[in-house]
């Protein structure tokens, strides 16, 4: 494990020393045991003793520990100490009358006509920032769902409007949209506090968001299971998808497909790399018009942690020509694991960053130790057919191996047929991701391409209900303990990394029989 360490902060790679430094401190300042002024007088004093002792074997360790005390002290200044309460939290308490609220209208407002006149029923998504249900203002955060009845059609809504609205809370049951529903009569009126902002990526990308999404319905709207799967994979609308589906994809592992990710990002990103080298543009000039395309597409699905992820990546690996630097993939990860972090400290805790950035690392880990000469071989089509199968088969080896120990500590869950399920979902995602731009992109022929996309649809929904319904497919296990978790990553790292087989076959042995004896006690 030490060499494994060593290897990743040698000289060549020092962002990923770094990136291993920023995250022990962010955990360390996570835990709430160090106070700001402890840390801060701490990195003072490693800094002192860097510069002190210039040049020797005491000015890295010293480095290292600054870093990581900087980090911590970046999560406390700018975590809280009590956060907001989320919306969430009032399920239990619904329904409740004569509730206040503040917040931004979130996407596209929708108005549905009655059968005759102007008269209709408005719907949109709504953020919250403050709400009153108890005699007096708490500061609530989260996003439902509005809905007002007998509205005029001519006074409507605008998106990032900041309006206070009353009426009854309640919970919707209903599949697709928000969990959280405020309703209220158009005659009680609501007050609009402020004007949406004249400039604002986020709202231009949840229009562009929309017009997508109502592309991606054509031909489609027979089908409102598929449809849902559809528009998850490619823009995010995750809340659409059917319990049942949502639990056939757990179930068997394949859930993951539906995080806006370095997939589906890599499958736009070679759209856009299709259509330059179509019209002539070198390769190291390729960044000018990519990463903006890949930005807009990042912001339009919600800046979700994993496609920031996944975009920054590319943005460092496409601009590393410009400062006359060789494109590197694993300095791309740490690069992003510290600006994410710096920008968001409080991802530390989200489950999806700890995902994304964990699978991702053990994928890179994995194919640095595979020989090239072993995927790579043959000629012609065979060597191509080879190289996808071979690779796909690495990649979802490497991400079960990295998500089992997660999975089981944070879920309590496991997943016997993921690995096969995978083989079959993952090629099925990318031909639907790239059916569905294809329908985006070239909007006269959107029919055609969404129902390709249709069979693929069809072909992974067939898959996850065959492999979930398997006996002994799916279970429920005890967590496993933290210790056990630390040994398997350990033993794995050291393995593809060191070298040292038998130090990291007894320490993957460890970390089982740890879990198993957790289980028995």
């Amino acid at each position: 494990m030490i060499n494994a360490l060593e290897t990743c902060i040698a000289p060549r790679r020092p962002l990923v020393g770094l990136a291993l430094a920023v995250v022990l401190g962010m955990v360390a300042g996570a835990t709430g045991l160090f106070s700001f002024g402890f840390l801060f007088f701490g990195a003072l004093f490693f800094l002192f003793l860097a510069g002190l002792f210039y040049r020797t074997n005491i000015a890295i360790p010293s480095v290292f520990g600054a870093v990581v005390l900087v980090a911590a002290c970046r999560f406390v200044a700018v975590s809280e100490p009590l956060s907001a309460a989320e919306m969430d939290r009032l399920l239990p308490q619904l329904p409740l009358s004569n509730v206040q609220l503040v917040g931004r209208v979130a996407g596209v407002p929708k108005f549905h006509a009655y059968g005759s006149g102007s008269r209709g029923s408005w719907t949109l998504h709504f953020d919250c920032t403050g709400a009153n249900h108890s005699g007096h203002w708490e500061n609530y955060r989260g996003r439902i769902q509005i809905s007002i009845s007998g509205g005029d059609s001519a006074k409507g809504f605008r998106q990032g409007e900041r309006i206070h609205f009353s009426g009854e809370l309640r919970r919707r049951d209903f599949p697709g949209g928000e969990p959280i529903e405020l309703e209220l009569p158009a005659s009680r009126g609501w007050d609009v506090l402020d004007e949406p902002p004249h400039f604002s990526p986020v709202i231009w990308g949840q229009w562009l968001r929309e017009i997508a999404a109502q592309t991606l319905s054509n031909g489609m709207k027979e089908y409102p299971a598929q449809l849902a799967v559809y528009k998850a994979l490619l823009l995010g609308y995750r809340k659409a998808i059917p319990p049942e589906t949502h639990q056939r994809f757990r179930r068997t592992g394949t859930l993951h497909i539906f995080a806006i990710s370095g997939l589906h990002v890599g499958i736009v990103g070679m759209l856009i790399i299709a259509v330059l080298q179509t019209v002539g543009l070198p390769r190291d000039r390729w960044g000018h018009w990519l990463l903006p395309l890949l930005l807009a597409y990042v912001v339009a699905t919600g800046m979700k942690s994993s496609a920031l992820r996944a975009f920054t990546m590319a943005a460092v690996y496409f601009l590393s020509p410009l400062f006359r630097r060789k494109p590197d993939i694993p300095t791309s990860i740490a690069f992003a694991a510290i600006l994410l972090l710096f920008i968001n400290p409080l991802e530390i805790r989200s489950i999806g960053f700890i995902y994304s950035f964990t699978v991702v690392c053990f994928i890179v880990m994995v194919f640095s130790a595979v020989p090239q000469g072993f995927i790579f071989r043959g000629k012609g089509w065979r060597r191509a057919v080879r190289a996808y199968l071979l690779s796909l088969g690495v990649t979802s080896l490497a991400a079960l191996i990295a998500s089992i120990p997660l999975t089981a500590l944070l879920f309590g869950t496991y997943s016997m047929v993921s690995l096969l399920a995978n083989l079959v979902v993952v090629p099925l995602t990318f031909c639907i991701v790239l059916s569905g731009w294809l329908a985006i992109l070239v909007p006269p022929a959107s029919e055609i391409f969404n129902h390709a996309a249709l069979v693929f649809i069809n072909g992974q929904l067939s898959t996850v209900r065959v492999l979930g319904g398997l006996p002994g497919a799916y279970g429920f296990i005890p967590p496993p303990p933290l210790t056990a978790v630390l040994f398997w990553y350990a033993g794995w790292i050291a393995l593809f990394t060191a070298r040292q087989r038998t130090t990291a076959f007894g320490l993957i042995v460890l970390a089982l029989v740890t879990a198993f004896i957790s289980t028995r006690v």
